[in-house]
């Protein structure tokens, strides 16, 4: 093994690293959006369609409590 292979393997694994962190980022802003969407009314299975989510996700959302701060996008 290289020392050109073992930096293949670093920045490999720091690409991952940041896609999981921008994943669990855009996880969160969706759930957000979507508790507010449910605070503010909208129909529940809407909801659900529209953000892709299954009906019981939504639902488990909805009893939560609105975070205290909000995750805002970049």
């Amino acid at each position: 093994m290289t020392n050109e292979d073992l930096q293949k393997i670093r920045v490999a694994a720091a690409d991952k690293e940041d896609v999981e962190f921008e994943l669990d980022r855009a996880e969160l802003v969706l759930q957000e959006a979507v508790s507010e969407a449910l605070s503010h009314g909208a129909d529940i299975h809407v909801v659900a369609e529209v953000a892709e989510l299954p009906l019981d996700d939504v639902v488990k959302l909805a009893a939560q409590e609105s975070p205290a701060d909000p995750v805002l996008p970049f």
